[in-house]
């Protein structure tokens, strides 16, 4: 490598650094500002953030157009925000995204799309999406209603001090039948085998039917 081929990949390395460092900053100024409600100066902040690549910044926008904090409503706006983050695998943008999808705000009802997004989210380790996909494998919502899963998910996530997921453990265990419940602990004390069973949708159990009593 000659000297000044050596001298511009300094320069890119560090113009690349100062750059990155610049978006951290403006996006924790922007966070910072957010979580005070003072959302004119968010804005300032977020935008140049997100123009630069700033996922957490992205993301911050979209939660402003869904709730119109500094700007007017938007939904339309708010699902095309946590679409950028959430096509580069953000957690928090893919699981706004998901519930929007779920609940048809600004985007048309697409379960089996919104259930994919939480499944990212969720093995990327984001409690929300874990306590949510629980919901939509006890419920059937763009995946196939299973008990194991949802009790797994929502056994891991009640570990980790969620009350919600406590509370809907709690409400289903005397609905699981005694392998349902043996197979869900084990699941959920294991996350490569959970996460492998979320990717099927076809966890191992047995054939008892024994439901459990109070």
């Amino acid at each position: 490598m000659s000297k000044c081929t050596a001298v511009l990949a300094f320069l890119f390395i560090s113009f690349s650094t100062l750059f990155a460092s610049s978006a951290e900053q403006l996006a924790h100024d922007g966070e910072v500002a957010f979580y005070h409600q003072n959302y004119i100066e968010a804005r300032k902040a977020l935008v140049p953030a997100a123009q630069q690549g700033n996922l957490q910044a992205i993301y911050l926008l979209g939660v402003m157009s869904l709730h119109g904090y500094g700007a007017p409503m938007n939904y339309k706006e708010a699902v095309r925000i946590f679409k950028l983050g959430a096509q580069r695998n953000h957690p928090n943008s893919q699981v706004a995204l998901g519930v929007l999808m779920i609940e048809g705000i600004g985007i048309p009802q697409d379960h089996k799309t919104a259930s994919r997004l939480l499944k990212q989210a969720a093995k990327n380790g984001n409690a929300d999406a874990q306590l949510i996909l629980g919901w939509l494998y006890k419920n059937g919502v763009g995946v196939k209603v299973n008990n194991t899963i949802a009790y797994a998910l929502w056994n891991y996530v009640a570990a980790q001090g969620s009350d919600w997921a406590r509370i809907s453990r709690d409400e289903m265990y005397y609905e699981l039948t005694e392998a349902e419940l043996y197979r869900g602990q084990e699941l959920s004390s294991n996350l490569p085998k959970l996460w492998k069973s979320v990717a099927s949708d076809t966890p191992q159990s047995t054939k008892t039917t024994l439901k459990r009593h109070s």
